[in-house]
């Protein structure tokens, strides 16, 4: 390489000593002295300076001695004197102060060693300077290459490396590749690598793990066998080519053999038996081990059998637990006792991987070793295995056939009692054949009814196709069929009856009766027209206008031909019902009367209708009568509970206030109340003839026996139920009357009763007065003025009636004296005589006695609990 570069230099010099000089330039000798060779070159005189790059200098890195070592010299022959400036990494760039010039001989030093791995060339700039006038004459560029020695040994990426191979690999298959670098100079025998294989732990006789020297593939000769080594250490070489001294280094690859199918699956027992009852289905009757000697929840160790013969009905499935590797035999389809009593059952056992074999026949010295490989064994080779499965007999449900039946007819067709079909059911038992009844499901419409021996369906109505029980023209009814068997089981059939559409539905409106607001305008209003019939026995409809006068009318029909009725308002329609009478033909000319009443009311500017009072509220005859018979039901309560006898442990009502009637005992020959005396006419009621009684019974009778409702009245063409707080028949003669009447009525009645009861009695009258009447039209006037009449006389007997027997009771003086018995000893008074003390009662006791004798209102509420037990008079 030296003696190249200096012929290079002396070819340039030749080629600068050509060129013609210049007068005013002035000469110049380079001398560069390296390795103790000495070069010259002329440097023409130029009034431009001129760089050079001389490439001059080398040095081997690691170079041994002692430092610093002189590299050459550079000098230049001037007729001044020069200094010799050097610059670049090394010298003033990193790393500094490995090497440096002489600055007056131009030699240039290195002071250690140097390393080609880490710079293996240096580039200098090197400067020649007058030192007269200090200025730079000649500027040169200077490289230094490093020299490559084999002081690195190759290099793997890892110490120790771990592959697997599967056990069913063929040999020759490279199982990992390896890589070795050396950092010395590239494509120099010092970097080139070799790959040799060291050991091979264990030794197997039928296993031989190679190397490829040149690019590092791990390959193997023979036959991989996880049973015999599931593991292998490979130590393997790298080494480079250098020609002084050659450079190495090693690692371990670690090689897992993994297990793959080499074992067939084996029976664990040598006979297969089961049984099963006929007609079951997905139901698991046997489960059998299997022998596999490969690792388990592998591929190669997992089962699948497959049945070969004896099922050509598919009635079987053999399936594999996951997790014991067991064959699990189940029924899919319904086995038949009748037709099959046994089933032997021939099936093979395969693995999910296909089982592989290798075997060693020859071992030569070069290539690749004789194996004799197979993969999977034909069918014919494999082991058949039996399962006989006997099929138990068991009671069968009877079979329709066919399983569904059509029957078609016209709707209305058939009367009653009519046979309409007959299904049969057969017992499939041949040993035992049980007895069938037949019996109907789903038979909602209750048109047919079966003999229950025979299977003779019948009507009972007529059938009818517009029916809600018929969907799209099918009557769908279950036949059952159950044996008495044991345990009983049931057939089913469906019979379907398709029915056939006659004309028998008429046109009708849906909505005849249609409101709109009244305003100046035109309105279009229209209704569909519905008949239950098909076509051709439906529309399209033809209308026809029956009044004799419809220009009279302001509603006028629009449309004569079509399924939907629309009619138009004029615009001066008054305000009420306006009626058009049609008659509505059906294709066929099947007709319909019917009307279509359009409303028109008053919106008040809105789009709903505001419904207007005729008359005001007034109080009728009936409301009266219930009102004078609530009295008569209160004091009713009283006489029962007159008949009830309480001990002295009192207990307090919780459901009635303060103020009300209690009852308790007495010693005494009267009781508090003594209603029933003057109700059954004792007291001042000598005035009181035995027809006026018989008719004062007679309108208690009717009173509390009668139930009044109010009769439907119509408001504006709309129907409602009158209600006594809203719309009520007013009658200026009994008005009065009834006030002054049902006012006095009512004054005694608060003197006599509690809060309490008041307030109960004032709910009885609401819910009396909830019937209300409202006039409607004048054809009514005469049944309300007949029936107001009535109402008033029943209404005034009774009032009259009451107030004199009220008067009585009043003027008894001697109601209410106590009776006198025998004694017994020192007489003790009657407790509700007694001095009352109540703890915690902030009321006065003797304001009780300005009540009179007319009623006791006592205060009821005691500390202790009261207990009442009926008793009855002796």
């Amino acid at each position: 390489m030296e003696g190249i570069t200096e012929k290079i230099l002396v070819v340039l010099l030749m080629l600068l000593s050509s060129v013609p000089q210049n007068e005013s330039s002035s000469g110049a000798r380079v001398s560069i002295i390296s390795n103790n060779k000495r070069l010259y070159r002329r440097m023409a005189h130029s009034r431009h300076k001129r760089d050079w790059i001389i490439d001059t200098f080398t040095l081997q890195e690691e170079l041994p001695g002692t430092y610093p070592q002189v590299i050459g010299t550079v000098k230049l022959e001037e007729g001044f004197q020069l200094a010799y400036k050097l610059q670049g990494p090394g010298v003033d760039e990193d790393p500094k102060g490995l090497f440096h010039i002489n600055e007056d001989t131009g030699t240039i030093y290195v002071h250690q060693k140097v390393d080609y791995e880490t710079t293996p060339l240096f580039q200098w700039k090197f400067n020649a300077i007058n030192k007269t006038s200090m200025t730079v004459g000649t500027r040169l560029g200077i490289h230094l290459k490093i020299l490559d020695i084999n002081d690195n040994a190759p290099e793997f990426t890892s110490k120790t490396y771990y592959v697997s191979v599967n056990e069913s690999a063929t040999q020759g298959y490279t199982i990992h590749t390896l890589l070795a670098y050396d950092k010395d100079e590239e494509n120099t025998p010092n970097s080139i690598v070799s790959y040799y294989l060291i050991s091979q732990t264990p030794a197997d006789p039928n296993v031989e793990f190679t190397v490829d020297k040149k690019k590092g593939f791990i390959s193997f000769k023979g036959c991989l066998n996880y049973e015999n080594n599931k593991n292998y250490k490979l130590v393997i070489e790298a080494q480079d080519n250098g020609v002084e001294l050659r450079q190495s280094s090693t690692c371990e690859v670690h090689v897992t053999v993994l297990d793959r199918n080499t074992h067939a699956p084996t029976l664990s027992v040598s006979e297969l038996r089961a049984e099963v009852p006929e007609q079951d289905v997905n139901v698991t009757i046997l489960r059998f081990g299997i022998i596999d000697h490969d690792t388990p929840l592998t591929p190669g160790w997992r089962a699948k059998f497959s049945i070969i013969d004896g099922d050509d009905d598919e009635h079987y499935t053999i399936a594999t637990d996951p997790k014991t590797n067991e064959g699990v035999l189940m029924v899919v389809k319904a086995l038949d006792y009748e037709t099959n009593t046994k089933s032997n059952l021939v099936f093979i056992i395969d693995n999910e991987e296909p089982i592989i074999s290798c075997k060693v026949i020859q071992k030569p010295l070069i290539g690749l070793w004789v194996t004799e490989v197979s993969k999977g064994l034909q069918r014919q080779a494999k082991e058949k295995n039996q399962i006989t499965v006997d099929i138990l007999d068991r009671n069968d449900a009877p079979v329709f056939k066919p399983q569904s039946t059509l029957v078609t007819l016209d709707e209305h067709s058939i009367q009653p009692g009519t046979v309409l079909v007959t299904l049969e059911a057969k017992d499939p038992d041949i040993v035992a054949p049980n007895k069938i009844k037949y019996y109907l499901e789903n038979d909602t419409a209750e048109w047919l009814q079966i003999n229950e021996d025979t299977g003779v369906i019948t009507t009972k109505n007529q059938l009818d196709r517009e029916s809600d029980y018929v969907t799209d023209s099918k009557y769908i009814v279950k036949v059952l069929a159950l044996d008495d068997g044991e345990p009983p089981m049931t057939g089913t059939s469906t019979l379907i009856i398709k029915l056939k559409d006659i004309n028998d539905n008429v046109p009708r409106l849906l909505n005849p009766y249609i409101a709109t607001c009244e305003n100046e305008e035109e309105a279009f209003l229209s209704t569909p027209i519905i008949d239950k019939d098909l076509k051709p026995y439906s529309g399209p409809f033809y209308i026809h206008v029956l009044d004799k006068e419809p220009e009279k009318i302001p509603i006028k029909l629009i449309t004569f031909d079509d399924d939907i009725l629309k009619v138009k308002k004029e615009k001066d329609a008054y305000q009420g019902n306006h009626t058009l009478h049609l008659e509505i033909y059906d294709l066929q000319g099947n007709v319909a009367f019917e009307n279509i009443t359009v409303y028109v009311c008053d919106c008040l500017g809105g789009e709903v209708c505001i419904e207007k009072l005729t008359d005001p509220p007034a109080l009728g005859g009936g409301a009266i009568a219930l009102l004078l018979l609530v009295p008569v039901i209160f004091l009713l309560l009283c006489l029962l509970l007159c008949k009830i006898q309480t001990k002295k442990s009192m207990v307090p009502v919780d459901n009635e206030p303060l103020n009300s009637m209690i009852t308790y005992n007495e010693e005494s020959e009267k009781k508090d109340c003594m209603a029933a005396d003057f109700l059954n006419g004792v007291g001042n009621m000598a005035n009181v003839t035995t027809n006026d009684q018989e008719e004062i019974d007679s309108a208690f009778h009717r009173s509390s026996t009668r139930r009044l409702s109010a009769p439907a009245v119509v408001v504006h063409n709309k129907t409602k139920v009158g209600r006594s707080n809203s719309i009520q028949i007013y009658s200026s003669r009994n008005n009065e009357d009834t006030r002054v009447g049902a006012g006095a009525f009512d004054r005694a009645n608060r003197r006599r009763h509690s809060s309490y009861h008041a307030g109960r009695r004032q709910m009885s009258l609401q819910r009396g007065s909830s019937l209300r009447i409202q006039q409607a039209n004048a054809g009514n006037q005469a049944f309300l003025a007949n029936y107001n009449s009535l109402q008033r006389k029943y209404s005034r007997t009774l009032e009259t009636t009451l107030i004199k027997k009220l008067q009585a009771q009043m003027n008894t003086q001697d109601m209410y004296k106590p009776r006198v018995y025998a004694e017994e000893g020192e007489l003790s008074h009657a407790s509700s005589l007694e001095a009352i003390s109540i703890s915690g009662s902030t009321g006065s006791l003797s304001s009780l006695q300005s009540f009179g004798s007319k009623f006791n209102v006592l205060e009821n509420i005691c500390e202790d609990h009261m207990v009442k037990v009926p008793t009855t008079d002796l």
